[in-house]
């Protein structure tokens, strides 16, 4: 993007976010570079943040796609009240996007197909834990674990040779955020920064969101 933000030039905010999240991967040198905040609401009207993994940039029709437990606070809370925020934020680059959509579960197939990527270790730990709930201590923890090993007859050694899938569990899959609204920040000396805010509206149609009109563009003081 160069030392500043060419108004003009961007046409689609997602673009923006899919290069920059490019370019800190690549680099290496940022773990986790997919890495973002996500906060909702609950019925009190109280909010919770947490930080999620990108797994998806949809350039064209403007959602990101993230997993969890569909029984976990974050699940719960987007069932109550769709609409959420998150943000993006690459210190060392000097990139932010922050960002408020709407969250939909994703496609069944779409889940399936992710949670098949996922090491076997990781599949068991998804069968295992009951995200978000209280437990007596780390041990208890790991008895849960043993318990799903035994329960799909995978023995210890298999996790490290990663030679089995499981199924996906039926409360465990993705969640679409369609974003209506994107704001794009890149640092500058002086604090003086690059702000540039997209919005646009968004109609629920056959479980998707469709644009109504393209992204209306403005430039924020720093």
């Amino acid at each position: 993007m160069g030392m500043e933000l060419n108004q003009s030039d961007i046409l689609n905010p997602m673009k923006v976010l899919n290069d920059w999240m490019k370019e800190v991967s690549n680099d290496g040198k940022q773990p986790n570079p997919n890495c973002f905040s996500i906060a909702t609401t609950n019925r009190e009207g109280s909010s919770n943040a947490r930080m999620v993994l990108c797994k998806e940039i949809d350039i064209e029709d403007g959602y990101i796609v993230f997993y969890t437990n569909y029984n976990s606070t974050k699940a719960i809370e987007l069932d109550y009240q769709s609409e959420c925020s998150g943000v993006f934020h690459w210190d060392n680059y000097g990139y932010q996007v922050r960002i408020k959509g709407f969250a939909l579960k994703s496609p069944r197939d779409e889940s399936d197909d992710y949670f098949l990527s996922r090491s076997l270790g990781s599949q068991v730990a998804a069968w295992a834990s009951e995200q978000s709930n209280s437990i007596g201590n780390r041990k208890d923890l790991e008895k849960q674990f043993d318990a799903t090993l035994k329960k799909f007859n995978i023995k210890q050694k298999q996790l490290m040779e990663n030679d089995q899938k499981l199924p996906r569990p039926p409360f465990w899959g993705g969640y679409r955020i369609w974003i209506h609204e994107i704001e794009i920040w890149l640092n500058q000396n002086d604090r003086f920064h690059d702000r540039l805010l997209f919005q646009r509206d968004l109609s629920l149609k056959d479980g998707r969101y469709i644009s109504t009109k393209g992204w209306i563009k403005k430039r924020l003081q720093p």
